[in-house]
């Protein structure tokens, strides 16, 4: 079962797992230094980000779900400033550069402590052209 509740987050429970998405938008600029020599992305330019942090957990048979949407948004919020409007290639701590790759293993050395079931990260640099990030446990695919 996919329920997409809004269009920047939903949950899906195949049976077994329980998962929830949540989705961020941001825009940053960069300059790649170790593109090739004439290389257009050795200049600084920029890119409309689409992110969606997915999370595994089990179900709080109170509450009725599992994480709380507002509670994933507030969490990932001093990350979301660090990344909105600024240069990607000035962030501290980015020890593979500010290529996709880079990107998505400076997200989750960030948010793996406060959000312990994130277990997936899809980021995208333009619509359709992006990567995804995936550890732990083997786990379904949600859709995109």
């Amino acid at each position: 079962v996919t329920v997409y509740e809004t269009a920047t987050a939903g949950c899906h429970y195949d049976g077994r797992y329980y998962r929830i998405w949540k989705e961020r938008c941001f825009e940053s600029a960069l300059r790649l230094s170790s593109a090739p020599e004439g290389d257009p992305r050795r200049r600084l330019h920029g890119h409309s980000y689409t992110l969606r942090l997915h999370l595994t957990a089990p179900l709080n048979e109170v509450l009725g779900w599992t994480v709380d949407y507002g509670e994933v948004k507030a969490l990932f919020e001093p990350l979301y400033q660090q990344l909105d409007h600024h240069r990607l290639d000035e962030l501290a701590g980015l020890t593979r550069g500010p290529a996709l790759a880079g990107l998505l293993d400076w997200m989750r050395e960030r948010m793996g402590a406060v959000l312990p079931s994130l277990d997936r990260i899809d980021l995208e640099q333009t619509p359709g052209c992006g990567a995804t990030l995936c550890w732990g446990g083997e786990r379904p695919i949600l859709p995109g």
